[in-house]
């Protein structure tokens, strides 16, 4: 058996689903990246689909509605991925 770590029995990485976070507006762009390339090569490297919410706001908050969809796996992967952007 492969050293993995150890999730809940219920845990399937290959499970579809969706992930809602909060970007600070004034990092969308940066995960958009130029002409859209960052937010597509996130896409393209995880396999997920990502949305964001134009003009919107969460609620009480400067964030804009970052959906991500995909494996669990992969939607792990693209918001480490989009939390790294925005801590750079």
């Amino acid at each position: 058996q492969p050293d993995t770590p150890v999730r809940s029995p219920d845990y399937d990485s290959h499970v579809q689903g969706t992930l809602t976070m909060g970007v600070a507006d004034e990092y969308v762009g940066a995960v958009i990246g130029y002409g859209g390339r960052t937010i597509q090569e996130i896409e393209r490297v995880t396999g997920v689909q990502i949305k964001i919410v134009k003009g919107e706001f969460i609620p009480g908050t400067n964030e804009r509605e970052v959906v991500i969809s995909g494996t669990r796996e992969a939607v792990d992967a693209a918001e480490a991925m989009i939390m790294q952007r925005v801590s750079d």
